[in-house]
């Protein structure tokens, strides 16, 4: 089973934010989604492979819905519930960029989890979101520290420049020699931010370098591998379109594929993504 923690929350998509006019109407599309990242790759996923999402939502109808509509994707869902259900609103520009306006909400509060929702875990990931608040962090701590023991694969989403800002280069770094993660996702912007902080990965671990329509990136101990990228045509919204590879990827590694036949699956999977607004 792949365990995925982190994020449920209520997406905002405004399409057709390319040119605001400050201090009047301006004329968009707004959808409502369920998203984060967490809830995107549990969600992607569960066609595939059985698939658990942990994290907290607010004691509110926007919650319960939210746990309602994941469940729906076929994900099982074991959630904290207090306070008040997270959201995000993502602005969408005609080239199909995101700029997100992000409210964490009963998310930033995750509290120790059961070891018991863990049960049954082969393979544990882990957006870089919840590392940016210190209940959320201590509880993603202590469930790595779970898979550890039990020698069950991890991944790390680097998930956001800002969040990697936020940490820091020491306690990024910290954080990387902890997890000791089999595999790390960035996409290039990321990549960029943690090469200039000379962050060193794990020896063993598989660099998984996304760069939209360029070559995916494996960088590894025993060299760089390029993995071809198929034109996808009608790009609607790039929204969940990385953790939707992120969950390809995990896919494609619990059958045991080499990292090169992952990047395909994980392609595969984000190619979807790209043709739907909002999240997964």
């Amino acid at each position: 089973m792949l365990t995925v923690i982190g994020d449920l929350l209520a997406d905002i998509v405004v399409l057709g934010a390319s040119a605001l006019e400050r201090g009047t109407d301006n004329p968009v599309t707004i959808t409502h989604t369920r998203g984060g990242s967490a809830a995107n790759v549990a969600a992607a996923a569960a066609p595939a492979t059985s698939v658990r999402f942990i994290g907290r939502v607010g004691s509110d109808a926007e919650g319960e819905a939210l746990v309602h509509d994941l469940e729906r994707s076929g994900a099982e869902v074991r959630v904290q519930r207090a306070g008040r259900t997270g959201s995000i609103v993502i602005l969408v520009d005609e080239s199909a960029e995101r700029t997100m306006l992000t409210d964490r909400g009963a998310a930033a509060e995750l509290g120790p989890i059961d070891p018991g929702w863990l049960e049954g875990t082969r393979w544990l990931h882990l957006p870089l979101y919840g590392f940016s608040d210190a209940l959320s962090r201590a509880a993603l701590l202590a469930a790595s520290a779970w898979a550890r023991e039990r020698h069950v694969p991890l991944s790390l989403d680097v998930s956001s420049v800002a969040t990697m800002r936020t940490l820091g280069r020491e306690a990024l770094s910290d954080l990387l020699l902890r997890l000791s993660p089999a595999v790390v996702f960035a996409n290039a912007e990321e990549a960029v931010l943690l090469d200039a902080s000379d962050v060193v990965l794990p020896g063993r671990t598989v660099f998984v370098v996304k760069r939209g329509a360029e070559p995916v990136q494996l960088r590894q101990d025993r060299g760089l591998e390029e993995v071809p990228v198929d034109r996808v045509d009608g790009v609607l919204d790039s929204t969940g379109a990385g953790d939707a590879f992120a969950a390809g990827y995990i896919v494609a590694a619990l059958r045991g594929d080499e990292p090169a036949a992952c990047a395909v699956s994980g392609c595969a999977f984000a190619r979807e993504a790209l043709l739907r607004p909002g999240a997964l």
